[in-house]
């Protein structure tokens, strides 16, 4: 009794004519044509057995033929596949379910069932099922970093086990990995960018499938960097010019302002502003390139606003007069149409300055023998700095 093991055997190099190699016969399936058939021979028996591709879309089909001389043509071939199913005749097929090294016992016997001769073999089934399927994802697991992706394989195999992950990044590198789960670092590049990545997934029977996804990658821009806000005429028609300073921005980018004053956006480098309202704004300045964000920054701005200049306004009237002296009040009657006043200065007469808020003050003048005139003059201040000066001339009156 010989026991035979198919991997160790010799393999015919050419598969003689007579074989059945281009046989496409349907058992289980669409299988492909026999090869890699092998011959084992002992004493009167020969036995040849040859197997089809075991990956989808064909099924493992193992076919065995006996060749012998010396025995009655009436004699009988009974094959047991070591799987628990038997067939009779030269020529027969099988298909293991499970992978696994079984034992194949061809006996002749004759009419009568008498044993003419017993030959055992010894093959290895891949099994049926045993090709794998591909398939992955991808996902970005820090938006901060665009370039930097993870892959998840949930590539199945019914029958086995898969053993090998072969990824092709699509950006002239690949990887090779038993792990279901790998990170990936794309090169950062000026422009975005579609890469076709492919999976190629192994099973241990040596059976393969191959998924591909393309996979979007942004540009990396290495911006730094915001912007200046110079104020102009701050206290007539205030504008701001606003100035990019980031570095690293690609040719042909778009620069988008955000004033958040409620006036819609404004593109252009650099950009003139005037804001109607004193306030500090959030100004935001994004950068585009091909209608995509690529860099966002902001800070704030205080503006005055318009019509922030105040009006220097006073009325004036005797308020007592006697023979010798005349009292004359000032009052103020300044305004400013945005914001309000912080300072009154009054510059009276010999040397006299008042800078205590005061929006009335009081003076009292000596008569001479002729009529005087002085001036008086108030200067206010509102609360953005700016300033404005009026001047009252008075007659005092003779004694």
């Amino acid at each position: 009794m010989v026991f035979f093991t198919a991997t160790g055997c010799k393999k015919d190099n050419a598969t003689p004519t007579d074989e059945a190699n281009t046989t496409n016969t349907v058992i289980g399936g669409v299988i492909s044509a026999f090869k890699d058939t092998t011959t084992v021979t002992e004493g009167s028996v020969t036995i040849k057995f040859s197997r089809t591709e075991a990956c989808f879309p064909s099924n493992e089909i193992f076919e065995f033929r006996a060749v012998s001389t010396g025995f009655p043509a009436t004699a009988k071939y009974v094959w047991e596949f070591g799987d628990g199913k038997s067939l009779t005749g030269t020529t027969v097929r099988n298909i293991y379910k499970d992978p696994g090294t079984y034992t194949v016992i061809l006996q002749v016997k004759s009419t009568d069932n008498q044993i003419l001769q017993k030959v055992s073999i010894s093959v290895k089934a891949l099994g049926q099922q045993i090709s794998p399927t591909a398939i992955f994802s991808s996902s970005l697991p820090d938006i901060n970093y665009l370039n930097n992706m993870t892959f998840t394989s949930r590539s199945t195999v019914p029958t086995g086990t898969i053993t090998n992950h072969f990824w092709n990044w699509g950006d002239s590198t690949t990887s090779s990995t038993s792990n279901t789960f790998i990170p990936k670092n794309f090169p950062p590049v000026p422009e975005d960018k579609t890469y076709n990545v492919r999976l190629v997934v192994t099973a241990n029977s040596g059976c393969k499938d191959t998924a591909a996804l393309n996979v979007f990658v942004p540009a990396v821009y290495n911006i730094t960097g915001d912007f200046n806000a110079v104020q102009y005429d701050g206290c007539t028609n205030e504008y701001f010019i606003f100035t990019p300073t980031a570095t690293g921005v690609p040719a042909g980018a778009v620069y988008t302002w955000d004033f958040a004053d409620a006036t819609g956006l404004v593109s252009g480098n650099p950009v003139r502003k005037a804001f109607t309202y004193q306030n500090t704004y959030d100004v935001k300045m994004t950068i585009t390139l091909k209608g995509k964000i690529i860099y966002q920054t902001h800070k704030a701005v205080t503006a005055f606003g318009q019509n922030i200049k105040p009006k220097a306004l006073m009325l004036r009237n005797i308020v007592s007069s006697t023979a010798t002296t005349e009292k004359w009040a000032f009052y103020s009657q300044s305004n400013i149409p945005h914001g309000y006043l912080i300072g009154y200065r009054w510059e009276m007469p010999f040397n006299v300055v008042n800078d205590n808020f005061n929006t009335i003050v009081e003076q009292e003048y000596t008569k001479a023998v002729t009529p005087t005139n002085y001036a008086i003059r108030l200067i206010v201040t509102s609360n953005t700095g700016c300033k404005d000066t009026t001047v009252a001339n008075i007659t005092v009156a003779a004694k």
